[in-house]
């Protein structure tokens, strides 16, 4: 391990400026402001709809991050050591999502049909709504436990030998340090964490799934709609990772590290699993065609044959699959900095737009984007880019102590 480049990193985190995470904080309490004088006002209904969709949105991308850093830690992939804190960082934005989870709980009398209107046997005992909180909140918690673990771990070895160098958090993460051994300990604790992060990922995002929009519409019926949900946040958080990465390289000055292989790499990763998303989105239609069953239709025609969803569904279709799987055929468009970020950035509003579409036409007969869900929007956005900042201005941009981290990029390779 090279200590000059562990240093070097260190004191990368110091050009992140303050001022940029207090725009993005004034950013969520306005957001905030906006939620909270709606909802105390005489239709609080819409601006209801458009937390849930970012809720499950941003949330989505945040556990996501994590889990995109667990795979490529147990494939033990070397190309993608230097993305794993950027990915890492974007679970920052996880506890705030706990308190946000309660914040739907509150509303469910406008969000959930089911906490208001009986369903038949035996869907009332599943959508009990005791039954229904406790599942996803408790899941949600020990999910976030094992997370955190993981993510400590993973900064533990990178700080370990500089605690009389740092202060806060990392001060704290970096304390009662015990050498080598204790890196070894490390390297075998994460590969027992990163494999449970992703078995409770695919369960307590399924419950998401179910409960937060496809128990909204009492008729409809998918055994993959959780995969559906949680591979299109995984496909959100790989796009995320391409643009925050992007931008710290550059502020940062991290193109030793952060070469054209890792985003030729990561950008056929987008590539790969938005056609995998769409394997899932097209899985579901298959069985109501070859089963016959006209009763799941509803669901379906609602979305895609009438307006105005319609337009919107295609929509959704060209922003996450069409215009992202064709656009980075080319390798050119893989290692062009801007292209591969407007690509990633179509990719992100197209799987923001498919939350709307699979929710909105569940509660609601017509769409409505305004000012107001503008802004709460923009405030889940300030929330989330103000957490990643904090989270990167505090700990080392780069897992430099990652046994697997190959130093700077010697341009010939990366794999």
């Amino acid at each position: 391990m090279d200590q000059q480049i562990r240093e070097e990193i260190l004191q990368k985190r110091t050009h992140i400026p303050a001022l940029g995470v207090y725009i993005f904080l004034a950013l969520a309490a306005l957001g905030f402001g906006t939620f909270v004088i709606t909802i105390l006002g005489d239709n609080p209904g819409n601006i209801w709809e458009i937390f849930l969709i970012n809720f499950l949105f941003w949330t989505g991308i945040a556990q996501a991050g994590i889990v995109f850093s667990c795979i490529m830690r147990i494939t033990n992939a070397r190309w993608a050591r230097p993305l794993l804190r950027t990915s890492e960082a974007l679970g920052s934005f996880l506890p705030i999502a706990v308190v946000l989870l309660l914040v739907v709980f509150a509303g469910r009398d406008y969000l959930l049909p089911y906490a208001t209107h009986h369903y038949h046997h035996p869907k009332d005992i599943w959508l009990n709504m005791e039954f229904v909180f406790g599942r996803n909140f408790i899941g949600f918690l020990i999910l976030l436990s094992v997370s955190i673990l993981y993510v400590y771990y993973s900064l533990r070895q990178d700080l370990g030998g500089f605690e009389g160098k740092l202060s806060g958090l990392a001060g704290w993460v970096a304390s009662g340090w015990k050498g080598e051994d204790e890196r070894k300990a490390i390297w075998l604790k994460l590969g027992k964490f990163a494999p449970a992060v992703i078995i409770l990922y695919a369960f307590v995002f399924s419950f998401f799934a179910w409960d937060f929009m496809m128990s909204l519409d009492p008729h409809w019926f998918s055994t993959l709609f959780g995969p559906f949900y949680f591979m299109g946040s995984f496909v959100s958080s790989i796009a995320m990772t391409i643009i925050l990465s992007v931008m710290l390289r550059r502020r940062l000055g991290l193109e030793d590290y952060l070469d054209d292989n890792k985003y030729h790499d990561i950008a056929k990763m987008l590539q790969g699993f938005s056609l995998f998303w769409v394997y899932f989105f097209f899985s579901q239609f298959l069985p109501i065609w070859y089963a016959n069953m006209p009763e799941e239709t509803v669901f379906v025609i609602a979305r895609v044959k009438e307006e105005p969803y319609r337009t919107l569904s295609w929509a959704v279709m060209s922003c996450c699959f069409i215009f992202p799987f064709i656009a980075l055929i080319p390798r050119t468009n893989k290692i062009m900095k801007p292209i591969v970020v407007f690509i990633a950035a179509v990719s992100l509003t197209g799987f923001w737009l498919e939350k709307y579409v699979l929710i909105v036409p569940s509660l609601s007969n017509a769409i409505d984007i305004g000012f107001t869900q503008i802004l709460v929007t923009l405030g889940f956005l300030g929330a989330f880019v103000a957490t990643f900042l904090i989270f990167m201005r505090a700990f080392p941009s780069i897992p430099v102590g990652d046994p697997f981290f190959g130093g700077k990029s010697s341009g010939h390779g990366g794999h």
